[in-house]
């Protein structure tokens, strides 16, 4: 890992089952690099965009860590192979931490993110249905074929898989909202003593916004009034520090991703008591109705995912339509409030936290030979 919100998250739920965590330092990364990882990017870059400094109590590991530590947290199932086979002994000492929120696959670029290799921690939930729970038993038969098929589903479909989702130990997986450990300052503010005339510009965040799906309405985007700050993004890059200011003075958060995990935007948006408007494409491929519910706790816009994974036609026609009316919607004060504070709730209901959900975590750990 190397972005600072989400080291530190994960850190918390670690620290909670007994280990020191630590990144992977310069002399490390090159080592990753020959034997075969990809994307090894390093802290001091993710600090270049903008992010935080790392939290100083966390360490750098050295090559020679490896010949010691009791766990090593991979972020591609791709690089497992290249990792077990420099480091044999980290074979049974390995968990996969899944960035992405979408739907599990198995194809060349990515590996088989189906059949798991080694423990899974991740905020995909996906892994809390049934068929990723048990993935051998709906390798062969009708089950599996009709799930292959692309076709748009109804809101139905997605209904349905969030009667299944079991949150927390699902065999291999664990399932979670993860943590935010700096959720306190954002969940502080109290948009309402500003007022509703502070509430004009809505923003957004997101690196290359123009490759996440939704190029083709960017510049309208950005004509509606929408900050897309980011590398590469229209606006571009602004601190972190800065998110704090636009969470608590922005109309909302328009978020132009088709997928994250769950996205430390919505996040800090969220626990600020800020509006947010997000695609049903995200919400259906991450399943994350949990939180993300229209008019409830958010704005949706466009239309859901597919069963390919959620690639298919994204009717950017529906998309502008919605954020537009989205938009209209939360310049009512009212509204803007009702809608901020409802996700700000949800979220501090569902985000991991130790006195709760910390001893199925250990549990979980432990039964794979992890942890205290």
């Amino acid at each position: 890992m190397s972005d600072e919100p989400q080291i530190e998250s994960t850190a918390v739920m670690l620290r909670h089952a007994g280990y020191e965590v630590k990144v992977c330092g310069q002399e490390l990364r090159n080592e990753l690099v020959n034997v075969g990882f990809d994307t090894v990017i390093s802290v001091q870059h993710m600090e270049q965009l903008g992010y935080d400094k790392l939290d100083s109590s966390v360490g750098e590991a050295t090559v020679k860590d490896m010949d010691r530590c009791d766990l090593f947290v991979e972020i591609k199932v791709r690089n497992l192979a290249p990792l077990w086979n420099r480091w044999p002994r980290l074979h049974n000492k390995t968990v996969w931490w899944r960035v992405n929120g979408a739907q599990p696959e198995i194809c060349d670029k990515g590996g088989d993110e189906v059949n798991l290799l080694c423990p899974l921690i991740t905020a995909c939930f996906w892994y809390g249905i049934e068929r990723y729970r048990k993935p051998k038993e709906y390798a062969q038969g009708q089950a599996a074929q009709e799930h292959e098929i692309s076709r748009p589903v109804s809101s139905d479909y997605f209904e349905q898989l969030m009667k299944e989702i079991h949150v927390g130990d699902n065999g291999m997986a664990y399932t979670f909202w993860p943590p935010f450990p700096k959720s306190e300052k954002f969940d502080a503010v109290d948009r309402s003593k500003y007022g509703y005339k502070t509430w004009k510009t809505p923003y957004s965040l997101c690196h290359s916004a123009r490759a996440w799906g939704y190029g083709s309405i960017i510049d309208w985007a950005v004509e509606q009034g929408i900050q897309i700050f980011g590398n590469n993004s229209p606006a571009g890059q602004t601190p972190h520090k800065n998110v704090y200011i636009l969470a608590t003075y922005a109309k909302c958060l328009v978020h132009l991703k088709s997928v994250d995990c769950p996205g430390w935007a919505l996040y800090e948006a969220l626990l600020s008591g800020c509006p947010v408007v997000t695609g049903r494409l995200l919400n259906s491929r991450m399943l994350a109705y949990q939180l993300l519910q229209h008019e409830e706790t958010c704005y949706e816009f466009g239309v859901p995912a597919s069963l390919e994974y959620g690639r298919g036609d994204m009717d950017f026609g529906k998309c502008m339509e919605d954020i537009k009316y989205a938009l209209e919607r939360l310049s009512d004060p009212a509204e803007n409030l009702r809608i901020g504070e409802n996700g700000r709730k949800r979220l501090n209901s569902l985000m991991w936290r130790s006195d709760r959900d910390g001893d199925e975590f250990l549990k979980f750990m432990a039964r794979h030979g992890h942890g205290l």
